[in-house]
C-alpha cells in the first residue's frame, strides 16, 4: 500500500445550523508511506495527532481532502462505492480502543461473523461458525471464545476481535 500526500481536513462551522466555514482543522496533513505486502505497521502518537484519521482515511471510511491511497496498483480514490467495500475485505485496521469499536450486546463470534455474512462469504450458518473459530484460532485466541461478550476479553485480546 502507498498512501501518498494524504491529507484530511475537517471544516470548522460558525453558527450550529448552515453556518459557515470559517477555517479547517487539518487532522491529516500531507503524509506519505509504503507499506509492503505482509507488513503491519504501527502509529504511534499523543491523543488527537491523527493516528485514527490516517487509517480511517486509508480505508475511504473518511474521504480524504487530498492525496491518493494506492492499493495493488489501483487507486481507491477511484473505485465506486461497492468496489471499495470488495477491497476493505483485504485491508484493516486495529482501532486504538478496542472497546468502542465493539458492539456490548454482541458475542465475538457474531461480530467477526456479521462482514462474512453481509458479504456472503460463508455457506451456511455452520460454514460461518467454523470460519469464525479458525479467525479467532488465527489471532491466537480459541474457539470457545467465539460465546464470549466484550467485556469478557482483555484490551490485547478485544484488539484481536475487533
Amino acid at each position: 500500500m502507498d498512501i501518498r500526500n494524504l491529507k484530511v481536513h475537517f471544516p470548522i462551522k460558525s453558527g450550529v445550523i448552515l453556518g459557515r466555514t470559517v477555517g479547517h482543522i487539518k487532522a491529516v496533513d500531507d503524509v506519505s508511506l509504503h507499506i509492503n505486502a505482509g507488513e503491519t505497521l504501527g502509529l504511534v502518537g499523543e491523543s488527537g495527532s491523527g493516528k485514527t484519521t490516517l487509517g480511517r482515511a486509508a480505508l475511504r471510511l473518511v474521504e480524504p481532502t487530498g492525496g491518493q491511497v494506492i492499493f495493488d496498483g489501483e487507486k481507491l480514490g477511484d473505485l465506486s462505492s461497492q468496489e471499495m467495500r470488495q477491497r476493505r475485505r483485504e485491508l484493516g485496521f486495529v482501532f486504538q480502543d478496542p472497546y468502542g469499536s465493539l458492539n456490548p450486546r454482541m458475542t465475538a463470534g457474531n461480530m467477526i461473523g456479521e462482514p462474512l455474512k453481509i458479504h456472503k462469504l460463508h455457506n451456511g450458518s455452520e460454514d460461518r461458525r467454523r470460519q469464525v473459530g479458525d479467525l479467532l484460532e488465527t489471532v491466537g485466541l480459541t474457539r470457545s471464545m467465539a460465546d464470549r461478550y466484550p467485556h469478557e476479553f482483555s484490551g490485547g485480546q478485544r484488539q484481536r476481535v475487533g
